[in-house]
């Protein structure tokens, strides 16, 4: 069995697909195997795939569109690594980046899900800024409870602890269906994330992110509100929440009360006041 699963679906993506394909399969860690979905293309997306030639690559096709969540839960059936990553049909994984996180899940056996920073790719091929999330159990557990601890198409996560606990993509999340998963995940492991920006992350007009804010806000703000709920039951989640993503008409008092049951939880961390007070003060 490979060591390492990569999971790409593509609907529609054959403008990007490609290069996509190809930071795969020159990965410095070459024990891998690539499983594309393809979700009901109707561009050249079918002939784009039939015509890779590597071993390491299995294709499976949808007869209808049936979304991403959906869509990676099939692949997710068909993996045998030990490790399960992401990416996106328009993003490029950098060579290194498959070996640096199996690197770093060899450094501490507690961690069962790792991300990377990512950098911003245009349509022309140009890099721009480079963003980073929060590193180490308690600062991702924190910020997981206002949006997504980590890039979804640079997660790399133990497939045995998703088998075990029979963790799925919900494909009742039309967006964020990413961040449902990994929160869930939080309830028996924890994870970390590298600052390298190992992903290029395409930015252009016809990504999910550009074209469905609205949508997708809403069901980030569903999760988040359900984890504070969890954390803390007697807080406004959603006045909490409002203080914590820097949006007007929250409560400062309710998200001290979040962060102090959250310390009484996981116990406390400079990391996690200091972006507690950044949100404060913004």
């Amino acid at each position: 069995m490979p060591l390492v699963s990569v999971l790409l679906a593509a609907h529609d993506d054959a403008r990007f697909l490609r290069d996509a394909i190809e930071s795969v399969l020159t990965q410095t860690l070459a024990d891998l195997e690539l499983l594309v979905v393809d979700d009901a293309s109707t561009d050249e997306t079918p002939s784009l795939l039939a015509a890779v030639d590597d071993a390491r690559v299995t294709v499976l096709r949808n007869a209808e569109q049936l979304g991403l969540a959906a869509s990676l839960n099939l692949a997710l059936e068909r993996a045998g690594g030990k490790y399960v990553a992401r990416l996106d049909a328009d993003d490029v994984a950098l060579p290194e980046r498959l070996q640096r996180q199996v690197e770093r899940f060899a450094a501490d056996p507690r961690v069962a899900v790792v991300g990377t920073a990512v950098a911003d790719l245009d349509e022309q091929g140009r890099r721009g800024p480079v963003h980073i999330l929060p590193s180490g159990a308690r600062p991702l557990r924190w910020h997981a409870l206002f949006s997504s601890p980590f890039f979804h198409p640079t997660v790399l996560v133990e497939r045995e602890l998703l088998e075990r606990h029979e963790l799925r993509y919900d494909p009742e999340f039309l967006e964020s269906e990413d961040y449902d998963l990994w929160t869930r995940l939080f309830a028996f492991a924890g994870g970390d994330n590298l600052c390298e920006p190992l992903v290029l992350k395409r930015v252009h007009a016809g990504q999910a992110s550009q074209q469905r804010r609205e949508l997708q806000e809403s069901f980030q703000r569903r999760v988040a509100e359900r984890e504070i709920a969890r954390v803390a039951p007697g807080v406004d989640a959603e006045r909490a929440w409002r203080v914590g993503t820097r949006k007007h008409g929250g409560s400062r008092t309710d998200f001290i009360r979040l962060l102090r049951a959250f310390e009484r939880m996981h116990g406390g961390d400079w990391s996690v006041r200091s972006a507690a007070l950044r949100a404060l003060v913004a």
